[in-house]
């Protein structure tokens, strides 16, 4: 607001900053039902994605100025909608907060593997799936460590991704989806995670090991 400020009073329209402001807050106020109708669309999803991301706050209006970490949760839900939502921390009440007590029937909550999203799920009875993209970036990490294991890992990865490029390609619908990643997909995930798990029993690494993180 303050640069948009600086850009009219340059170009001759003369308006108060204030004016500026109260104008953000009604235009807010009008799209808060917006934002209510598409929060709902999110939380009626079978499956649904879940993050969050710091942000830097107002502490309070009566110290202007002052600003402290808070957090931004996005929920991103199947017909492709995004709803952020504020807290000013990052507990996990915030997510029984956002998400509630009663799961839609067969749910599932993506996520990274911030055990708030675990423990969650587990009170609820969703099934918690974890997002590949956070995985794959742990064993990418590892490569210094051990390279030989981290690219076995991130080839047996890669080919999820391509199976994933695949279906985007052809613009697959839902059931031709599901049928692609089971005959697939499936054999792959099955394979990493035999391979993890060989990987893992073998105890070469200490626990503070980049690629026994990764396992893990």
């Amino acid at each position: 607001l303050y640069r948009q400020h600086q850009r009219l009073t340059a170009a001759g329209v003369r308006v108060s900053r204030q004016w500026l402001t109260q104008l953000m807050q009604q235009s807010a106020q009008l799209l808060a039902p917006i934002f209510d109708a598409q929060l709902q669309g999110v939380l009626s999803s079978r499956v649904k994605a879940m993050d969050e991301t710091p942000i830097k706050a107002a502490l309070s209006t009566t110290r202007p100025g002052k600003m402290k970490a808070a957090y931004l949760w996005p929920l991103y839900g199947e017909q492709h909608e995004i709803c952020f939502l504020y807290y000013p921390d990052r507990s996990g009440a915030n997510v029984r907060a956002a998400l509630g007590i009663d799961p839609v029937p067969g749910g599932v909550l993506l996520t990274d593997g911030y055990a708030a999203y675990a423990q969650y799920a587990q009170q609820v009875g969703l099934t918690h799936a974890q997002c590949w993209a956070h995985t794959r970036r742990y064993f990418f990490n590892a490569r210094d460590i051990e390279p030989q294991a981290a690219d076995e890992a991130l080839e047996l990865i890669g080919q999820l991704y391509k199976v994933e490029e695949d279906i985007r390609a052809r613009g697959l619908g839902h059931a031709d989806t599901r049928a692609q990643r089971q005959a697939h997909a499936k054999p792959q995930v099955e394979a990493f995670f035999k391979w993890a798990k060989q990987r893992f029993e073998r105890q070469e690494f200490l626990p503070s090991s980049p690629l026994t993180k990764a396992l893990a």
